[in-house]
């Protein structure tokens, strides 16, 4: 995403060893530099007539150049002070481009210095002082810096770089109600721009108004975002090395007990590039809950707080201002007792003990607590599920459950709870089908009864895991009625599918109440004629007892001439 202010834009902090490093001796050096460059370049730029040999002189006014702008950068109070171009030495155009080289080429205080000479020669235009200002926010003179753009805002009111860079000057000289004016004023006016949430966030993290700053911060990340990359290994490698590009956002999910301390760091892992990391830490809720952008003469980002409660956590790294290019290594760090695995056990007995007593809203918060601290517990996802279809939000139900199933496929409660959810909606096919897959999969024995003959009335033992076909054969247009209920002093909580002749589940029944485990198929009709076969077996509630079985078939009532729609029976 291209920047709003490309030209001006300031990276955080971009300060190398080479520029912290100059001397006033490096400085003299720099001009000389500048000034072989000069004479020899000097024939191309503007035909003069011969003039004598007197580099001396010229190299002592140059020397004398950069020693007084060296007074002007160590003291604000003298910025204004400049000196004039030797007369004679160089042509306004001659310096304009060597001044612009210089600053491209990142020789700041070179630029500095023929800038300042442009300006005391008349050369006061807009760009020049942007220009001048950019070079001093580049060697950390951010006083000098807000100067020159407050200069530019005055001949120029609508410049809104040059309001951006101010922005960023005022809060890196802790100017900052002067710095939030400006980055306001930048978001009234140019409502789609990206760059004024990263820089107010980061004067908002400079006042350490963490709060606004989070907003900003989010809402920069929300603008700039191309991509998002989910990455599940931090947690297990603790440092991982990135690539980072315009516009990409990674997303490191990580699970800690509550007052744990987390250290989490970015660093650029290549200082000639040096991207520019920010940092986002959300919590179990999926809110921001604290943010660094740059800490350390570089733009590497540090972030270290105690966990306010268990659960699953997210660094979110993605790039600010200054550089979105580079390799970022990302690392984590976390100490203290781990306490998980009894908070996600205590946070189901209380949901279970909720559901049962029909408190539903506990049940949800501590079933959604559970989550929180482990996404992949299939069983707090399944009876989150449950909860819902208690509660009549059945599609709701429908989704918490299957991703239970999904989750863990070796878990089998998943099957009984979405027939159940099935069965309440009228979905007879699908009810019966869940029931039949989960009564396989819990199947520890298998019994085939010989086939029944018309109605039958019989008791069954029923075991853990026990599961009874039995056949018998019936015509279409039949109904029939299965009752299945448990013999004291033994209890089992029936589960009950009738297969067609196609093998196909047609409908099935747990529960005939909530606070009725036995089972029942009322007045079912037959399609076809052939061999059906009623699966018994046993659902949660219980499976060690007795059980009575009671089927009946019905022939269908006789036609009448109504039934057929003829008025009467005469002829």
């Amino acid at each position: 995403m291209k920047k709003q202010y490309p030209e001006y834009d300031i990276p955080r902090r971009s300060l190398k060893d080479r520029i912290l490093g100059q001397r006033p001796s490096a400085l003299i050096i720099e001009g000389l530099l500048v000034l072989v460059a000069v004479v020899v370049t000097i024939g191309f730029l503007t035909p003069v007539a011969p003039v004598e040999d007197n580099r001396d002189a010229l190299i002592a006014e140059l020397q004398a150049v950069v020693a007084a702008q060296e007074v002007a950068l160590a003291d604000a109070a003298e910025a204004a002070d400049v000196v004039s171009t030797p007369s004679g030495l160089l042509s306004v155009t001659a310096v304009k481009n060597l001044a612009w080289s210089n600053l491209s080429n990142e020789e700041y205080r070179a630029a500095i210095s023929l800038f300042s000479v442009l300006i005391a020669e008349g050369e006061a235009d807009p760009n020049t002082y942007s220009a001048r200002g950019y070079a001093y926010s580049m060697i950390d003179e951010h006083a000098l810096a807000a100067q020159d753009y407050s200069i530019v805002l005055q001949l120029d009111p609508s410049n809104l770089g040059a309001l951006n860079n101010r922005c960023w000057a005022y809060s890196e000289i802790g100017q900052h109600d002067q710095a939030l004016a400006d980055c306001n004023q930048l978001m009234s006016t140019v409502p789609d721009a990206d760059y004024p949430y990263l820089n107010r966030g980061i004067v908002f993290e400079k006042m350490g108004d963490m709060d606004n700053a989070l907003d900003d911060y989010v809402e920069w990340t929300k603008r700039v975002k191309q991509r998002v990359i989910r990455n599940d290994t931090l947690a297990w490698n603790d440092s991982l090395e990135v690539p980072m590009e315009e516009g990409t956002v990674y997303f490191f999910p990580f699970t800690v007990s509550a007052g744990q301390d987390v250290v989490v760091t970015a660093i650029s892992s290549q200082r000639d590039v040096d991207a520019d990391p920010l940092v986002l830490i959300v919590d179990p809720d999926g809110k921001a809950l604290t943010a660094n952008d740059d800490t350390g003469e570089w733009w590497d980002s540090y972030v270290r707080f105690r966990a306010p409660e268990s659960g699953e956590y997210a660094v979110v790294l993605t790039h600010a201002g200054g550089s979105t290019e580079g390799l970022i290594e990302v690392s984590l760090d976390v100490s203290g007792a781990l306490t998980i695995g009894n908070d996600i056990a205590n946070y189901k007995t209380v949901a279970y003990r909720a559901l049962m007593s029909e408190d539903y809203a506990t049940a949800l918060d501590n079933f959604t607590k559970a989550l929180n601290l482990n996404s992949q517990d299939a069983e707090a996802m399944n009876w989150t599920g449950v909860t819902y279809r208690y509660m009549g939000e059945y599609e709701t139900s429908l989704n918490y459950i299957s991703m239970a199933m999904r989750l863990d496929d070796s878990y089998t409660l998943p099957y009984l709870s979405r027939g159940i959810t099935y069965e309440l909606m009228g979905e007879a096919e699908a009810s019966a089908a869940d029931y039949y897959r989960y009564a396989l999969l819990n199947r520890t024995r298998g019994f085939y009864h010989s086939e029944l003959q018309g109605d039958s009335q019989f008791q069954l033992p029923m075991r853990e895991g026990w599961v009874y076909s039995l056949p018998f054969n019936a015509k279409a247009g039949q109904t029939v009625d299965i009752e299945v209920d448990t013999v004291e002093p033994g209890f089992v909580d029936p589960l009950i599918v009738l297969i067609g002749p196609d093998n196909r589940p047609l409908v099935g029944d747990d529960d005939i109440s909530r606070s009725e485990y036995d089972a029942s198929i009322d007045n079912f009709k037959l399609g076809e004629s052939g061999q059906y076969v009623l699966i018994v077996s046993h659902a949660e509630g219980g499976a060690n007892g007795n059980i009575n079985i009671d089927i009946d078939l019905h022939d269908p009532a006789p036609a009448t001439m109504y039934d057929y729609g003829c008025p009467g029976s005469g002829h």
